[in-house]
């Protein structure tokens, strides 16, 4: 960890790891902690809005009822 561009640690980490860590989530591994970690590098990089924007794709037209 010591040596990651950004030491990460899920929350029931175990304390060594935790206490190295420069960020914390706020959720256990397994419960969408990883997830919250990339969401903070990608929103830290810039890349959050037109990652998600992506991956929506653009919006279906409602099909008009005859």
């Amino acid at each position: 960890m010591l040596q990651a561009g950004l030491a990460a640690a899920v929350a029931d980490a175990v304390p060594e790891a935790r206490a190295a860590a420069q960020l914390i989530s706020g959720a256990d591994g397994g419960r969408g902690a990883v997830r919250e970690i990339l969401e903070f590098i990608l929103k830290a990089q810039g890349r959050w809005e037109s990652l998600i924007a992506d991956f929506m794709g653009p919006k279906p037209i409602e099909k008009i009822a005859q």
